[in-house]
């Protein structure tokens, strides 16, 4: 099982990386800065107040308020009202409120229309596809004999925020199943575990689920996800790489 590590100073996220951490959540004090460089596999996310300088070939996930200053290779994917600050060859995605001033060959990926972007080479990703078979290749999601893999963020005891048990083995069913694009009346579920946890900052654990797509609806908004009536292969645990791993039940 992977489990996010806390840190909130910059010794503490060099002593995280030091000892190979996977998964390190960064929430310093505000005023105060961390600096990230190349962590390999390494996911960083810095959340509320935080600053962080990213170098290298880091990947970091901003939420809240949490300000990035991006380098090199660095990939950041902010949400909320995060702001990211891009240059060299690095790679910022854009969702929500995120502001975001970018070099000139920076790629910024738009995922939300109310996103700030000054400067970059933006990719306009704001009208998806709503056709399931479209949207999974979109999002580069692996389908086989008809059935998508999707990916879940729960807690310790698999439950999801809104009560709905994914234990490892088991084939959950939405009651309140409602057949259209819209958040709400169904299961669901995001393309990759990291973007899973967008919707449940404080996941501990992460699942691999087969949903038929012929069920799929893609959600229109800001953040990708999909929900579907029933789950059709077993819930699956994996690392927030999405990696299937063992665990003890």
């Amino acid at each position: 099982m992977t489990d996010p590590i806390t840190v909130t100073t910059q010794a503490e996220l060099d002593a995280a990386i030091a000892a190979g951490a996977r998964v390190i959540d960064i929430r310093s004090e505000p005023g105060s800065y961390i600096t990230v460089r190349a962590c390999d596999s390494t996911t960083v996310t810095a959340c509320g107040s935080t600053t962080v300088r990213a170098y290298g070939s880091t990947t970091v996930m901003a939420c809240d308020s949490a300000t990035v200053m991006a380098c090199d290779s660095a990939t950041v994917t902010a949400y909320d009202s995060a702001t990211v600050a891009a240059y060299g060859s690095a790679t910022v995605r854009a969702h929500d409120s995120a502001t975001v001033t970018a070099r000139p060959r920076v790629a910024v990926h738009c995922h939300s229309r109310r996103a700030s972007i000054v400067g970059g080479v933006i990719i306009d990703h704001t009208q998806e596809p709503t056709d399931p078979d479209a949207w999974c290749a979109y999002h580069g999601i692996e389908v086989a004999d008809g059935v998508a893999t999707v990916y879940k963020a729960v807690g310790d005891n698999w439950i999801s925020p809104h009560g709905t048990s994914y234990a490892p083995g088991t084939l959950p069913e939405a009651a309140d199943w409602r057949d259209d694009n819209d958040c709400g009346g169904g299961l669901h579920f995001s393309p990759s575990p990291a973007e899973a946890t967008a919707y449940h900052r404080e996941a501990t654990r992460w699942l691999a689920v087969g949903v038929s797509v012929a069920d799929l609806r893609p959600i229109l908004g800001d953040t990708p996800k999909c929900k579907a009536p029933r789950v059709a292969t077993p819930c699956r645990p994996v690392t927030i790489d999405g990696d299937p791993i063992e665990v003890q039940s």
